[in-house]
């Protein structure tokens, strides 16, 4: 047997996710294992290839000049067993599928997941409904949609929920500013409409710091919400990983708040009761796939 065909495939799904997330941690979130086992299949992988992949940066696992060369065929790999996947599936992924999304989550986790979706299932009809938390639970509640992206944690006896992403919340400031200093007068908050988890979480912040609110401005859009902050207007609430995603991301400042704010998983839910849906399982499918991440994030210290 030739050393190629000693290779095993497997290995490189585990390589894949170190790769995308910078860590064995995150990794192993994204795979539903414990770091060690990442660990282990990295070991395995280097070893079968007789090279070093990841060296370690500032907390990071940075690919070597042998890992962004296997990248390419790894990602290539991965695609052709989706196409394979695809190409023997019946009839069942088509129709229609309605789905719900906070608009966070609708900015920076979907657009990717989406796209791969149609390649699997182009004949399936989706719709995507953006909206706050209280409002998708609402839709999915009356029928109007098959499952929705809300924030968590939440419980509900007619919904079955599954915790897709834990997001990180942290405090937008505008930029070259410091908190101190904007507390100094009653600020203003930027958010999206009421029913918004990450607005709840904000209001809290707030109650507990002893923070005097002038006024609060609601927007239906992440860019009028960021732009009002970097303008100056006031202060918001949102997930980190949109920060590091966003065009305007860089245009605003952050600082991290207390864990049991700062920590908003992001739920998948659906009635308990729904009957079986072959393209929503497809796209749950996807949506458990970790995600490449940017970090261009300007950041200020506590205090």
């Amino acid at each position: 047997m030739s050393s190629w065909q000693r290779l095993n495939p497997q290995l490189l799904r585990h390589f894949l996710a170190v790769s995308r997330s910078g860590s064995l941690t995150a990794a192993a979130q994204s795979l539903h294992c414990v770091p060690s086992n990442v660990s282990a299949r990295l070991r395995q992988l280097e070893q079968q290839l007789g090279v070093g992949l990841f060296q370690r940066q500032a907390q990071r696992l940075r690919l070597t000049p042998a890992g962004e060369r296997l990248l390419p065929h790894a990602e290539a790999l991965e695609q052709l067993c989706r196409e394979a996947w695809s190409a023997v599936q019946d009839d069942s992924w088509s129709g229609e599928l309605r789905i719900g999304a906070m608009e966070t989550t609708a900015a920076v986790r979907l657009p990717e997941v989406l796209a791969a979706f149609h390649r699997d299932a182009p004949r399936v009809s989706l719709s995507l409904q953006t909206g706050t938390s209280q409002y998708l639970i609402n839709e999915v509640l009356a029928g109007r949609l098959e499952a929705a992206l809300i924030g968590g944690p939440y419980s509900h006896p007619l919904l079955s929920d599954e915790v897709l992403w834990a997001e990180e919340l942290v405090l937008v400031l505008p930029p070259e500013t410091t908190l101190p200093v904007m507390l100094q007068s009653p600020v203003t908050l930027l958010g999206f409409p009421s029913g918004c988890h990450y607005r709840a979480r904000l209001e809290r912040w707030c109650d507990e710091q002893g923070v005097e609110v002038a006024a609060r401005q609601s927007y239906g859009s992440i860019e009028a919400i960021l732009g009002g902050i970097a303008a100056g207007m006031g202060l918001g609430l949102l997930p980190r990983s949109l920060l590091e995603q966003h065009p305007r991301g860089n245009l605003v400042a952050w600082q991290r708040v207390a864990a049991h704010l700062a920590a908003a998983p992001t739920l998948l839910v659906r009635c308990r009761d729904a009957a079986p849906h072959p393209a929503l399982e497809r796209l749950s499918a996807l949506l458990r796939e970790p995600l490449p991440s940017a970090n261009h994030l300007q950041a200020v210290r506590s205090g």
